[in-house]
């Protein structure tokens, strides 16, 4: 098996990579925005971010029903997905304000119920808390040489013949030196006293 880290990156870049190879453009930075559908990208609810994902023209009919911005749906400047990509920097204002009337929770319920992809940006404090992680065993408490019981990331892939395991927590600086030298180097503890002594020198 040959395989390349720079290699296995390529295939993430999407769309963007079709874009350079077909136009021979280089795409620009639109952080969280997608650059050919309108909305696609975060938005700020009245308690924290979400994403907002509508992907063709019938879910933003659902999207505006859900809004409130049932002109919007048959407006011409935002009826299509190529009406709203041109009219960007008009539509942009009007969601970021309609969009903070309701807190997160709220919008991702009503949008669910319509079919329009949705979902929260959150904080490791809620991701860490999510009941998904504690039944997929990705978090696993080990034991430290001085800070006793910790918690540390588990397996993400579940092998179901040879499972992995987090068997030790990270080593304090030279927890293991002697038992390197002992094992894999084979040294007596007169070779260590004398390799220590050498050093201290």
């Amino acid at each position: 098996m040959d395989v390349s880290l720079l290699e296995s990156l390529l295939p993430s870049l999407a769309y963007h990579a079709s874009t350079y190879l077909l136009a021979g453009q280089t795409p620009t930075r639109l952080g969280n925005r997608h650059p050919t559908i309108v909305p696609y990208e975060t938005f700020d609810a009245a308690d924290g971010e979400f994403v907002l994902a509508v992907g063709n023209d019938d879910l933003w009919r659902r999207f505006c029903k859900v809004a409130a911005l049932a002109d919007f749906a048959v407006d011409e400047r935002f009826a299509t997905n190529r009406a709203r990509v041109e009219h960007y920097e008009s539509l942009k204002p009007i969601l970021v304000e309609r969009l903070r009337t309701r807190t997160r929770a709220e919008w991702i319920a009503a949008l669910n119920a319509e079919g329009v992809p949705c979902g929260a940006v959150r904080d490791l404090a809620e991701v860490f808390n999510d009941p998904q992680l504690a039944a997929r065993e990705m978090i696993q408490a080990v034991e430290h040489a001085t800070l006793g019981n910790v918690r540390a990331l588990g397996v993400p892939i579940k092998l179901s013949d040879t499972p992995g395991a987090v068997r030790t927590a990270p080593p304090t600086l030279g927890q293991h030196t002697d038992q390197i030298l002992r094992t894999d180097l084979r040294l007596t503890d007169a070779d260590i006293a004398h390799l220590r002594a050498t050093a201290a020198v």
